[in-house]
């Protein structure tokens, strides 16, 4: 088990057991879609600012651990407050990102003595939730049931997928010298005053070979 795996493995193991079954995206025909409009009216669902209660499932070969705890977002910012709980209620972390940086408030004392665990956790729910709109000049690749944006970043490209009923964002992948080293599901969102917020994802690491499953639980303030 590699180090950033061991690290999340122990928050988990101290919170219980869970799963989380979700149900695969429905595909319907999108060649004739327009992508920029497809792209614009994501950006109008998109909120700018949300607050909500998730629980969490980390699993990492057989084994199945659970979280839960609230998470702030501010989407023009790109910054956001989470904080874990097991089942007890005992807090088991709070981080803040903002500018780029991870600040750990607090974590368990145990956790302490592991120097990445705040970034390490703070770069997943950065990836799940933060920067889901494409640029505008990205790469377009249209497919019968699909439409990806590529886009450059640092050190590679995102894959932002589109598919669905509804035309949202169904994965993002990251790549770095043409190999994938994380990807994000987005297998359900719920619709909330012309905003979504999703509701059911999963994150794949695929260098560190773990998935955290995260499942909506409450919304509490969307913008």
């Amino acid at each position: 088990m590699s180090k950033k795996a061991g690290i999340i493995f122990f928050v988990l193991f101290l919170c219980g057991c869970s799963s989380v079954p979700f149900k695969r995206v429905s595909y319907v025909p999108l060649a004739d879609r327009d992508p920029a409009k497809l792209r614009e009216d994501f950006a109008r669902k998109w909120p700018q600012r949300f607050e909500v209660t998730n629980s969490s499932v980390f699993g990492y070969r057989w084994m199945k651990f659970s979280s839960f705890g609230p998470l702030r977002v501010d989407t023009l910012k790109k910054s956001f407050t989470v904080a874990g709980l097991n089942p007890l209620g005992v807090k088991l972390f709070e981080l803040d990102f903002a500018n780029g940086t991870v600040d750990a408030r607090y974590v368990f004392p145990e956790l302490a003595k592991h120097g990445d665990f705040a970034k390490a956790s703070g770069e997943d729910i950065k990836n799940i939730y933060l920067d889901c709109l494409p640029p505008p000049d990205s790469k377009v690749i249209v497919g019968q049931y699909r439409i990806v944006f590529r886009a450059p970043v640092p050190d590679g490209f995102l894959d932002y997928v589109f598919a669905g009923e509804d035309n949202l964002l169904i994965e993002k992948h990251f790549y770095k010298n043409n190999h994938k080293l994380w990807s994000v599901f987005y297998y359900e969102y719920v619709f909330r005053g012309g905003k979504v917020i999703p509701a059911e994802i999963i994150f794949r690491h695929h260098a560190h070979h773990y998935i955290l499953t995260v499942k909506l639980k409450e919304i509490i303030k969307i913008e």
